[in-house]
């Protein structure tokens, strides 16, 4: 019995041992799983990605992940999280956006960009505000979309600052002068106008008369000739390249020399098809782009960016992509995972209520210059850049 009793305690000595190795290794490996499935940061990427408006989704889709490929693993409280991207079509509808956002929001993401529209982006700004989720828009430009949430930030220039950045110029170009101003009937092209004309009205500069054109509809020789009677210094024309090519060959034939100003629609180079080029010298277009992004930009982030972009897309075989190369758009979203990145870091957290107020004291160089944003989410100061036409081809104004 002493034995048996002897060699029982023996064999429990090995065992043990033995047992207490195995259950440190299983618990090594379930901590080490736990952990791993814990240290990830999932940033939602909402978007249209199907219909007749994939290309923009699919261009923020590819910029986000150049931009992952770029930060992952980031370092927080001491541990290397890698950075997932939930991808989540919202169709374009805001009925279907608002389903997204929630399922964004279950699935735990820390931020989102998106989403492709100003409608669908509106709807969603709440769902997220609700569990203190930041919504970084590279596209929403309409000026009501900010203040509707204390989580909206918007990388990308809206429409009151882009007009702001026309009176700039106008004001600067032709202070103490007459301008006309003309919208061509179409909603975007009146709200243009109207707001432009509200904001000269408080400058040096002004508005010696506002007409209404549609240019297949008025005799612009009628028109042309009141300018000539007007002379004005100079004439501001929200409309199509077409459309502005064939009132300023109208009024050059009407002898007035008077300098056109046009915005982002009036610049392409395709206006050198309706008018010779003697009659668009001087034609001046002030675009909402930053001169870093602007054309012919050589700013060496851009250009990097262009490169890495196509590279990313070239390589990685994307199945049923329509885009062959970044779109306007795609630079913001690649900026909005660089400042969610680097706002997690300096806050040493990934709670995204901690986010949303690092995120407000942003001021970061990213590709689209520098980035800080106002009380209610805007770019603080975003700028414009101003292309003329000198010698048959557009070229930046000095």
């Amino acid at each position: 019995m002493n034995k048996k009793f002897s060699l029982f305690i023996r064999a429990a000595g090995i065992f043990i041992p033995v047992l207490i190795i195995l259950f440190s290794i299983i618990l090594a490996l379930n901590f080490s799983a736990c952990s791993s499935r814990e240290r990830i940061i999932r940033i939602g990427n909402q978007a249209v990605l199907s219909g007749d408006y994939r290309s923009f989704g699919e261009e923020q889709l590819v910029s986000m992940e150049l931009a992952i490929s770029k930060l992952s693993p980031v370092r927080v409280g001491g541990f290397d999280y890698n950075i997932e991207l939930v991808t989540l079509d919202d169709e374009g509808n805001p009925e279907k956006a608002f389903l997204v956002a929630q399922e964004m929001v279950e699935q735990g993401v820390v931020a989102v960009v998106g989403s492709t529209f100003d409608g669908t982006t509106k709807v969603s700004i709440p769902v997220f505000d609700e569990y203190d989720i930041p919504l970084i828009s590279p596209f929403a430009q309409k000026t009501d979309v900010s203040g509707t949430g204390d989580n909206f930030f918007r990388m990308i220039i809206n429409n009151k600052q882009k007009i702001d950045n026309i009176s700039g110029f106008l004001n600067n170009e032709f202070r103490g002068g007459k301008l006309i101003l003309i919208d061509n009937r179409e909603e975007y092209s009146i709200e243009l106008v109207d707001y432009l004309e509200d904001i000269l009205a408080d400058t040096e500069t002004g508005v010696l008369r506002r007409y209404s054109l549609k240019v297949d509809e008025n005799d612009l020789t009628v028109l042309a000739e009141n300018m000539l009677i007007d002379k004005p210094d100079g004439i501001f024309f929200a409309a199509g390249y077409e459309e502005l090519a064939l009132l300023v060959k109208e009024v050059r034939a009407a002898g007035l020399e008077t300098r056109f100003i046009t915005e982002v629609m009036g610049m392409d180079d395709r206006i050198f098809v309706f008018a010779e080029n003697a009659d668009l010298e001087g034609l001046t277009a002030v675009i909402p782009d930053p001169p870093s992004l602007a054309r012919y930009s050589e700013d060496p982030k851009s250009v990097s960016f262009w490169q890495d972009f196509n590279n990313l897309l070239n390589d990685s075989g994307y199945k049923d992509i329509s885009i062959s190369g970044p779109g306007q758009y795609a630079p913001y979203a690649y900026d909005a995972v660089f400042v969610i990145i680097e706002s997690i870091k300096k806050s040493n957290s990934i709670n995204s209520a901690d986010l949303i107020s690092e995120i407000r004291k942003t001021s970061y160089e990213g590709l689209t210059g520098h980035i800080e944003f106002d009380s209610i989410g805007d770019r603080l100061d975003p700028p414009s850049t101003v292309f003329i036409i000198k010698d048959g081809a557009w070229v930046r104004y000095n």
